[in-house]
């Protein structure tokens, strides 16, 4: 039963979660456990707040009162600063009308929370218009007016306000204050414009958590990105097991609605159908979505099985099916394999479903997220090549033309560029490296919560050379979204220009863990070829450079890699065959100085140092050292 009242939302996350996970996962976990039973969850319910849903780093609260939420956010983070607690919130708090759905809380002003708190910056809270005009002067509070934002899937702009504590502030105060001094009109303006070009005007922010809305107002714009996963079947009659079940079924949602675009059907919904017999068609007419995924889990022998299947409601046809067997010892070790796997698998297919259905229009019909679409899947899913660059450009630069707001397009855009100029498939390589950047802002701009975003713009900033943003931006990403594999090799690829390629090999092998048959897997086997060339195992790295060159016998990083591999292991007629082929995709290396300014710049001593051992190895393939550019150490 539903019924709609007005209440304030608090949406909160714990900034840099999945890098403290990746670093000490049950030293994170106890830390967020502490932090929530002494802070975070006891002033809630001091002011009166409710927590209706968690999702691992993420809290949802209600109140009814705009000052009590308000009251509760301060002392949160003002009690975690005094603390010097080891994490940081980010919190949004908006005032609206919601429905109730049992436990469950849905809506747009849910949903206007979470694009708040995806705006805020560690450690603050940002409040709508709505929560400003009922809180006031009533809490001495200070407030900074952010503008206002058009954000996604919301029509109306959101006045975005930072909320701070005054000087005179404490927990039980609640008394009138005197009105903060404004700055000047001139100098506000100034203000303004920095915080508006920290954002580059945020206008289609994807919501933090997509899944806290229901699925019968469906926006348009993400049908072709939309399923409900329905809770998987214990398949073993080991009532033991059906925790570790249910919780599969949960983190599925939870990391599937990180995926860009996706719409995902919420908990509460989708338990709805737990232990009923229902056809997929019925089940997309109810919902509004156009995808299923449902699966079982068995345990066999010491091991768990477990089937997934995602089906295509409209047709009934099964679009993608995997089977994973992992070892039992662990239960959350296999939830975190499963679910991530799957994640990232359907991060990849519901793209690739959707690039179907758009190749089979007319060109003329085609939206700009279609166009994008299409575009994204030819870059990411298709062999790195100049030809899928060539066939990607003409759509995403269409798409850009019909909707300049389409966050897509842009990172795309900034993907094909940042290729161009590594390869030299373009006339200038800074010319397409400016590019790149350019639209890798700009795609971060309007989308601050997309992983890929962060990614392609950390590719376009690395091979630009510079190499502490990129690890910034790479770690935002795996922040944003655990299973995004690529995200982890390029962590990994970093610690070879580190000169450090053993810790490299951990984090390159977790994103073959992730997304074993990724798109991107040639580039991948190419820096697992890469750290064992540098570490002296050249068997190795031979091995991985025809492992890439098995996915894509073009790719010009993996066939210099077999040359310099073969020529340190004296097998120099194949290394000299390795090095032609090489020359054929990429005409313009004829000297080891062509290699080096081919690549992405390195500084670092020591991996100058270890990288000696592959111009050693290319030198006896055959390629002439040529006018080295001095390198600096």
């Amino acid at each position: 039963m539903q019924e709609r009242r007005l209440a304030a939302i608090l949406c909160a996350d714990v900034v840099g979660y999945s890098r403290m996970m990746e670093a000490d996962e049950e030293g994170t976990l106890a830390a967020l456990r502490a932090l929530r039973q002494s802070i975070v969850d006891q002033r809630i319910r001091d002011n009166g707040g409710r927590v209706f849903k968690t999702t691992g780093d993420g809290i949802l609260a209600d109140f009814a009162s705009a000052v009590s939420a308000v009251r509760c956010a301060v002392e949160i983070q003002q009690e975690m600063a005094s603390a010097e607690a080891p994490m940081q919130f980010r919190i949004g708090l908006n005032l609206g009308d919601v429905i109730y759905e049992g436990d469950d809380v849905l809506g747009d002003g849910v949903n206007v929370a979470a694009r708040l708190e995806a705006l805020a910056t560690p450690g603050a809270t940002y409040i709508s218009k709505a929560v400003f005009d009922q809180v006031g002067e009533r809490l001495a509070v200070e407030y900074e007016d952010l503008g206002q934002h058009q954000v996604k899937n919301i029509s109306r702009p959101v006045t975005v306000y930072r909320v701070t504590a005054g000087a005179a502030y404490s927990p039980d105060t609640s008394a009138k204050r005197e009105p903060a001094k404004r700055e000047p009109a001139h100098r506000r303006k100034v203000w303004l414009l920095a915080a508006a070009t920290a954002v580059m005007g945020a206008l289609a922010l994807v919501p933090s958590i997509r899944h806290w809305t229901t699925g019968t107002a469906l926006p348009q714009t993400v049908t072709h990105l939309s399923l409900v996963v329905l809770p998987f079947v214990n398949a073993s009659g080991d009532e033991q097991q059906a925790a570790v079940v249910d919780g599969i079924t949960d983190d599925l949602i939870n990391d599937l609605s990180r995926i860009a675009d996706a719409f995902v059907i919420s908990r509460n919904t989708s338990f709805a159908f737990k232990d009923k017999t229902v056809d997929a068609r019925t089940i997309v007419r109810e919902l509004g979505v156009q995808y299923v995924l449902e699966g079982n889990v068995r345990k066999l022998d010491g091991r768990v099985r477990v089937n997934a299947e995602l089906i295509d409601g409209n047709s009934g046809a099964q679009v993608w099916a995997d089977r994973f067997d992992v070892a039992a010892e662990d239960i959350y070790t296999l939830q975190d394999q499963v679910t991530g796997r799957i994640a990232r698998a359907l991060n990849i297919q519901l793209k690739e479903a959707a690039s179907r259905r758009v190749a089979r229009g007319r060109p003329e019909d085609l939206t700009a997220a279609e166009l994008a679409t299409r575009g994204w899947v030819i870059l990411f899913n298709r062999p790195q090549t100049k030809e899928t660059n060539e066939q990607a450009r003409p759509l995403l630069e269409e798409a850009i033309a019909r909707d300049p707001h389409n966050a897509e397009a842009w990172t795309a855009l900034a993907y094909m560029h940042t290729r161009a100029g590594l390869y030299h498939w373009s006339p200038s390589r800074p010319e397409s490296l400016r590019l790149a950047v350019e639209a890798g802002e700009r795609a971060v701009a309007l989308d601050p919560r997309s992983a890929d975003a962060y990614y392609t713009l950390g590719f376009a900033v690395r091979v630009s050379g510079d190499e502490n943003r990129a690890r910034q931006l790479f770690e935002r990403c795996a922040d944003l979204n655990p299973n995004y594999a690529p995200a982890y090799f390029w962590l990994g690829f970093l610690k070879i220009y580190d000169g450090d390629p053993a810790a490299a090999i951990p984090l390159v092998q977790k994103a073959f863990r992730l997304s074993p048959r990724d798109g991107l897997a040639a580039v991948w086997d190419y820096a697992l070829g890469y750290a064992h060339l540098l570490m002296g195992d050249d068997t190795a790295a031979l091995q991985s450079a025809n492992d890439a060159l098995g996915l894509n016998p073009t790719y010009p990083n993996a066939l210099w890699l077999r040359a310099a591999a073969l020529g340190n292991l004296d097998r120099l007629e194949e290394a000299k065959a390795a090095l032609l082929a090489w020359e054929k995709v990429s005409p313009q290396a004829k000297t080891i100085a062509d290699w080096e300014k081919q690549r992405a710049p390195a500084t670092n001593p020591r991996f100058l140092a270890l990288d000696q051992r592959t111009m050693a190895g290319l030198r006896k393939a055959g390629l002439p050292d040529g006018e080295l550019v001095p390198r600096r150490q």
